[in-house]
């Protein structure tokens, strides 16, 4: 059997609904450009792909985010390992 990995990966497109003010819901479509921090929570980062915010960098927490379509999934880098390199302290 093959199985797909979905994990949020950088470069992919997703359609994120999250919570609005108001019990509103908020739909943002746009490239994943990484998770930060959020005061004490964690966010996610989307690049919006169209409309009039197209290009804005939208922070949303992830507190507040009700699920997450896959538009367009990426396939994940493999990390390249870092060399190993010998510490030098001077002075």
């Amino acid at each position: 059997m093959n199985e797909e990995n979905y994990t949020l990966v950088r470069g992919s497109i997703y359609s994120v609904k999250s919570a609005g003010s108001n019990e509103s819901v908020v739909v943002t479509e746009g490239e994943f450009l990484g998770y930060l921090p959020f005061g004490d929570e964690s966010a996610v980062a989307l690049r919006i792909t169209s409309g009039d915010a197209k290009g804005t960098v939208r922070i949303i927490p992830c507190n507040s985010i009700y699920y997450v379509d896959v538009v367009k999934q990426e396939r994940e880098k493999e990390k390249v390992k870092q060399k190993e390199e010998e510490v030098k302290f001077y002075g």
